[in-house]
């Protein structure tokens, strides 16, 4: 069995994902150890024939198309093919930092973990370091083992799924998939979280995330902004599910919800401000 699974979900960035895919390889892991599963969701442009340019001689490289089914079905595609004990999320348009694949593996194995929470940095076209709105969220959850409701009580935890490595048995026994929605990740890490037992969190800058603009919700469109709030609505229905067995993990849901609808209220306000 690998170690694990690398995700790239894949949609007109043929400029792009060449170096998406050499960041992957750039690991001090052994190709035998690892696998990166790239999967083109119908790109109109040339990121397929990039895509497989980048993968030639490397056997641990595999690359898919499908029809467009948009990102949350992409990652879920690869999810149900991933071969990894531990499966990463990374999104075409950024890039991993060298050699830092083997800790986190090492402290996954070490700790029994089901989920590592690392650094994502934000950059800017030319490479640059930017300001992320996440920037030190995730220092609020100490770096000792915790249980995921614990983590969860922090409420500090970022958002994105691609700042986690997940146990795929996790994934597995819980059937952790994504919402085919836009804020897939503020649906999906919550409740991912929540069926942690052991999840840590390490200093370790691990993910660049490519700034595309300085805006979280200011500049979405109406059908973004529709689905974030069909990402909390099912959250709240989740902790109604839980609610006889787990009460304090369906509070703990709830009281989430709430923080991050007045937040994402927050910065869609801010954001029309700095637009008037």
């Amino acid at each position: 069995m690998k170690k694990v699974s690398i995700i790239i979900p894949l949609y007109n960035l043929e400029k792009l994902i060449g170096k998406c895919i050499a960041s992957a390889l750039g690991q001090d892991l052994s190709p035998e150890e690892y696998e990166i599963l790239v999967i083109d969701d119908g790109s109109t442009d040339g990121s397929l024939a990039a895509a497989e340019k980048a993968a030639q001689g490397h056997p641990n490289v595999h690359v898919y198309t499908k029809p467009n089914e948009g990102l949350s079905r992409t990652r879920n595609y690869g999810t149900d093919r991933a071969a990894g004990r531990y499966v990463m999320y990374l999104d075409a348009d950024d890039y991993l930092e060298p050699n830092v694949l083997g800790r986190l593996v090492e402290t996954m194995e070490c700790g029994g973990l089901d989920m590592l929470c690392f650094e994502i940095a934000g950059i800017d076209e030319n490479g640059n370091d930017v300001p992320l709105w996440s920037d030190g969220i995730s220092a609020g959850n100490g770096s000792d083992v915790q249980r995921g409701v614990d983590f969860l009580q922090r409420d500090r935890f970022l958002p994105m799924v691609y700042a986690y490595l997940y146990s795929q048995e996790m994934l597995y026994a819980n059937s952790l998939r994504m919402a085919p929605i836009w804020h897939e990740d503020e649906e999906f890490t919550p409740r991912a979280i929540y069926f942690a037992k052991r999840i840590r969190y390490v200093p370790i800058r691990v993910y660049n995330y490519l700034q595309h603009n300085g805006s979280f919700m200011g500049s979405y469109d109406p059908k973004r902004r529709s689905d974030f709030v069909r990402a909390m609505k099912s959250l709240t229905d989740f902790a109604a599910r839980i609610e006889e067995s787990d009460p304090e993990g369906a509070r703990l849901m709830r009281l989430h919800v709430g923080k991050t609808m007045f937040f994402a209220c927050k910065q869609t306000i801010l954001g029309r401000q700095g637009n008037a």
